[in-house]
């Protein structure tokens, strides 16, 4: 456990309440802030072409992959007045992953991660919308995660994916296109743009993305909204 007390000055971003277990600061208030995992700092070989980065404040949250032979493996490191205070990779697996979307408000990060079918490092949260990628492998998919900003501990995550006719994982990704795929909502929600491929949506599956027949159109849009803990509270197909 943490034994000193980091002391976090944080802007407010869209947020107009907080959570009990959150401090509500603003750009003039220093508020004192106890991580719950202790800070990694591992050596992390950037690739700086690949790297998504939000500002917060004095602290700079950067995330990206190092490309090592054919794999991919998805890194996060924190900066604060350009000194790292924590580095990590979240996925040494075999298989790819990559930042593909990265947001901080409060003290929470929030990453989308880009990750394909074999993943062994990331994991769903218990009670998660998804709890698993599914079967099929190859597909990209987003695993959605909450960490700690302070430290780089995930303190919720959950799969994001479509499927296949024959209950295979079938794409979907963070919105490419979007300069900014996730956004705190002033409610403090977070809300997901995605672009998906055809999804499954008939009952048999436990969950659906969403309720439309535009799920089963492939090249459309799916937009999710998640508490803070991600579980889900809504998602729609667009066409």
């Amino acid at each position: 456990m943490i034994r000193n007390i980091l002391v976090l000055q944080f802007l407010v971003i869209g947020l107009s309440s907080c959570n009990k277990d959150e401090v509500k600061v603003n750009s003039q208030t220093a508020a004192v802030y106890t991580p719950q995992f202790e800070p990694i700092i591992e050596a992390i070989s950037r690739n700086s072409s690949s790297e998504k980065q939000f500002q917060m404040g004095e602290y700079l949250f950067i995330g990206g992959y190092t490309q090592i032979q054919n794999n991919q493996d998805a890194y996060v490191l924190c900066e604060q007045n350009g000194q790292i205070i924590w580095s990590k990779y979240f996925d040494r697996s075999p298989d790819d992953s990559k930042v593909s979307a990265i947001i901080a408000g409060g003290n929470d990060l929030f990453v989308a991660f880009s990750c394909t079918g074999g993943n062994t490092d990331f994991e769903a949260s218990p009670g998660a919308f998804q709890t698993s990628y599914g079967s099929g492998g190859g597909a990209k998919i987003v695993y959605l995660s909450r960490i700690e900003a302070l430290s780089g501990g995930i303190l919720n995550a959950t799969f994001i994916g479509c499927k296949l006719n024959n209950g295979n994982t079938n794409t979907l990704r963070a919105e490419d296109e979007n300069p900014q795929p996730l956004t705190i909502n002033a409610d403090g929600t977070l809300t997901i743009k995605a672009t998906k491929a055809y999804d499954r949506a008939d009952g048999r599956l436990t969950p659906d993305i969403g309720p439309d027949d535009d799920c089963l159109v492939s090249g459309g849009k799916w937009v999710g909204v998640f508490n803070r803990d991600l579980s889900l509270i809504s998602g729609d197909c667009l066409p």
